[in-house]
């Protein structure tokens, strides 16, 4: 499992494999010439990269189905309406806005960043309050950090944090 975040950025066809890998994403955003399809019935294969797990989370057992089950291609705004990507762009800036969010991700303490994901995947399969007995283990441990540290004087500073990852 990736520890960091994965952005996706769709610019045209993400097809059969390149649905689901898209799908691996944290998050994904297309722009207004993306299409996506879970089309591997049309060449007589099942969704063995992944879809049939990840698809259904995404976007709900119904129009997972319709999408594995028809092999229908979608739109980028389709998949917007359907949750499987949060954003759709105009096509030339896709990469410009896939960098702004990295970088909007890259601005914060990278342990916090790391266990936030971590947690957001637990938070997939654990119950609440299994959930929250290892939200407050970690919260423990991220305010014994630098960062955290760091994070509190510079928002009593009025000032933006120098997070060393520690």
């Amino acid at each position: 499992q990736v520890k960091i975040p994965l952005i996706a950025a769709v610019n045209g066809p993400a097809v059969g494999a390149g649905c689901d890998l898209t799908c691996m994403c944290d998050i994904r955003i297309a722009s207004e010439k993306a299409k996506f399809a879970e089309s591997f019935i049309k060449v007589g294969i099942i969704p063995g990269d992944g879809g049939a797990w990840f698809l259904p989370r995404i976007i709900g057992i119904s129009r997972a189905s319709q999408m594995a089950l028809t092999g229908q291609m979608i739109d980028a705004q389709t998949a917007q309406q359907w949750n499987l990507v949060s954003e759709v762009v105009e096509h030339d800036s896709l990469l410009t806005r896939a960098n702004e969010l990295a970088q909007q991700i890259a601005n914060n303490p990278p342990q916090v960043i790391r266990a936030t994901k971590r947690l957001l995947k637990l938070g997939q399969t654990m119950d609440l309050p299994e959930l929250l007995d290892e939200s407050a283990r970690v919260q423990a441990k991220m305010h014994g950090t630098e960062d955290h540290i760091e994070a509190v004087n510079a928002f009593l500073e009025k000032r933006t944090p120098n997070f060393i990852g520690c």
